[in-house]
């Protein structure tokens, strides 16, 4: 591998390709036997049983808000197991995992400025590679409890700024 190219493992979601670097993956499996977890945030999918580690699972699509697929195709999911600086593992959900491939830094440009904002940090930029576009991503920032508490306190924020039309309260006296 030449060091002007970077490698990344490359996944989709909805259709759309991403691109992790290598160097954040501990390794690719199927997702089997997820426990729900009461009071979880909604993107967090359960704990699962990892060779004797219990891991949380992120649901990648619900973390980034994108729809969810149908049923049928949801028997078809891959998850990443992400394993941070901290030695923290987590599994990340996603459609499916194409291939590591070497992506030049020159194919490479950062995320455009008009679609940065606090919750997008974990974009790090575009690459080209062949005809398809890849979103590069930090997964470590993706999954990070202070990315995902900015994007509850917003969505907290915006359920209260919206007024509860066509409900009433009856109090009894």
């Amino acid at each position: 591998m030449a060091s002007d190219s970077k490698q990344v493992v490359l996944f989709s979601l909805n259709g759309v390709l991403y691109g992790a670097d290598v160097n954040q993956v501990r390794e690719i499996r199927e997702v089997r036997d997820i426990t729900p977890v009461p009071y979880a945030p909604v993107y967090i999918e359960g704990v699962t049983n990892l060779r004797g580690e219990v891991i949380p699972v992120i649901n990648l699509r619900k973390r980034f808000g994108i729809e969810e697929v149908k049923e049928k195709e949801e028997k078809n999911k891959i998850m990443i197991v992400v394993q941070g600086k901290d030695k923290k593992v987590v599994g990340v959900v996603v459609d499916s995992v194409m291939e590591v491939a070497a992506i030049p830094q020159d194919n490479i440009e950062r995320a455009p400025e008009i679609i940065s904002t606090a919750e997008s940090e974990c974009v790090l930029g575009v690459a080209k590679h062949g005809e398809n576009l890849i979103v590069l991503l930090d997964l470590e920032k993706a999954i990070s409890r202070r990315a995902t508490e900015k994007t509850e306190t917003k969505e907290a924020s915006s359920l209260e700024e919206q007024p509860m039309q066509g409900i009433q309260l009856e109090i009894p006296t």
